[in-house]
């Protein structure tokens, strides 16, 4: 399934509108706080600068002025730089013509200008008047033109001071406007985003719990499952078409495990019978060696002296025979108590080889030897360790040689051969004994399953089944060959774990 409308996707749309109205709404307030700052701000540099051009007017006015008045008051000449003062007038009362930003300003300019004309030759008179000489009437004049232009640029300074409180109100107007509608925006934002968000978080959100409700009610194990509906093209559209195939896979699988339990229980169904005809199978091998068994030893005991030698070697050789038929019996049994503790795992460990095939063949060279048997084991001198049940793994080679020996002739020879191809050592036990019949080589290695050749040898057929139970566990396989009156071949290898992890 194809994912046309991925939630990334859908998510970053969502965000993206409430996104940009956040970013509008910034944008707008911040231009209208930079127009309001630009606005305020020039004007009130501008009326500044007429106040303070004003003031340093007024302030070299009121020094000439002043300078005058104290020559005057000790009967001192005048003394005067009228070039120099006039230009400390004239460069503010420029800057204030210059700097026009209220009503009314241009026409007390004009005048204070007209002033500073009549202030300007008045002033000049001194300049030309005789050093130590007051002209009283000129004196007068200048002191009026003082006075007129100091209450001109008193006037300027004031309309100026008012036209600032004035911004200062209108600037606190505006802003005051400009907060409030910021608030309107950021908030009308801040609501499309809530609104916006949670349309788009329970769209999104829907398919996903609807997609868990469906889930939460489909029963594991129950063979049926439900098929869910793709509603959308998305990663959620996409799990639910994956849960569909899981669920298809889950119901093959369920009815595949019902299959397998059946059989299963076929199997220990038959198991079970197989084990109640061992039962009484073994309870009539039993009862016959231990009959005859008994009969013997009582027939020794009771007239050992009147029998002759003959009858009496006779009833040695049956009570002997007797006790080896048991014994082997006996071993079976105990033998069932090993296969049921064959599911046990066990720690596995890394040994020599031919080591261990040496240590497990020890146990059985007097047995050929009794035989007559050459038992021969042939292994390259080059063969790596390998990684095994050291416990379990000698209990094979013991039970297939030891197997190999009791149906093997006088002057016959068992083999056991090694060889190790790519991660799997291969093991070969090779005997010119009687052979199986071809009948019964598929059950070879089934439990308690009884034929004519385990009868006479006084076995219920569980040593096979171990052998092959302990090969499994190790992962690996047994195979058999067999001819009638020409031996057996058991074939198995096992892997080395330490290689197939490599």
């Amino acid at each position: 399934m194809q994912v046309r409308y991925p939630i990334w996707l859908k998510i970053f749309l969502g965000g993206l509108l409430p996104t940009l109205a956040l970013i509008a709404a910034a944008l707008l307030y911040h231009q209208n706080l930079n127009s309001l700052g630009q606005s305020a701000g020039q004007i009130l540099s501008q009326n500044y600068k007429s106040i303070k051009a004003a003031e340093q007017a007024r302030k070299t006015i009121e020094e000439t002025r002043n300078l005058l008045l104290e020559q005057m008051s000790r009967n001192q000449p005048p003394v005067l730089a009228v070039s120099d003062t006039l230009d400390l007038l004239k460069s503010p009362l420029n800057t204030c013509k210059e700097n026009i930003t209220e009503k009314g300003e241009r026409e007390l300019i004009e005048r204070i200008m007209l002033d500073y004309d009549h202030y300007e030759k008045t002033l000049q008179l001194f300049s030309h008047a005789d050093k130590g000489i007051w002209n009283s009437q000129s004196f007068g004049y200048l002191l009026k033109h003082s006075a007129m232009l100091i209450q001109g640029l008193d006037t300027l300074v004031g309309i100026n001071e008012a036209a600032m409180e004035r911004a200062d109100r209108e600037t606190q107007h505006l802003a005051g406007q400009t907060q409030r509608s910021g608030a309107f925006l950021f908030s009308a934002a801040i609501l499309t985003i809530l609104v916006l968000s949670s349309f788009f978080s329970y769209r999104i959100a829907r398919p996903i719990m609807a997609l868990a409700r469906s889930l939460s009610a489909a029963k594991e194990g129950s063979g049926e499952y439900p098929q869910l509906e793709v509603r959308s093209n998305d990663e959620v559209g996409f799990l639910t078409g994956a849960f569909n195939r899981l669920f298809k896979r889950l119901e093959h699988h369920d009815h595949y495990r019902d299959d397998i339990l059946a059989t299963e229980k076929e199997k220990v169904r038959r198991a079970e019978e197989a084990k109640g005809r061992f039962i009484a199978d073994i309870s009539h091998q039993l009862k016959t060696p231990m009959t005859s068994l008994a009969m013997s030893v009582s027939l020794l005991y009771e007239r050992g002296e009147d029998i002759g030698s003959e009858k009496r070697t006779r009833l040695f050789e049956t009570a002997r025979d007797d006790c080896l038929r048991l014994s082997a019996l006996i071993n079976e049994l105990v033998d069932v108590s090993r296969l049921e503790a064959m599911a046990l795992p066990r720690p596995k460990e890394t040994i020599d080889v031919s080591k261990l095939i040496g240590e497990s063949l020890a146990p059985l060279l007097k047995q050929a030897e009794e035989k007559q048997i050459k038992l021969e084991f042939d292994a390259p001198p080059d063969l790596p360790p390998i990684t095994i049940d050291s416990f379990r793994f000698p209990w094979v080679i013991t039970n297939l040689v030891g197997n190999a020996l009791r149906h093997t002739e006088k002057f016959g020879t068992v083999s056991l051969k090694v060889r190790k191809k790519g991660s799997r050592f291969y093991f070969e036990c090779i005997d010119t004994g009687s052979g199986i019949d071809p009948r019964y080589l598929p059950q070879i290695f089934d439990r308690y399953k009884q034929f004519s050749e385990r009868e006479k040898c006084g076995t219920i057929g569980l040593g096979l089944a171990i052998v092959r139970d302990i090969i499994e566990q190790h992962n690996g396989d047994i195979q058999v060959e067999s001819h009638l009156g020409k031996g057996t071949k058991f074939i198995f290898w096992v892997p080395n774990p330490t290689e197939e992890t490599l």
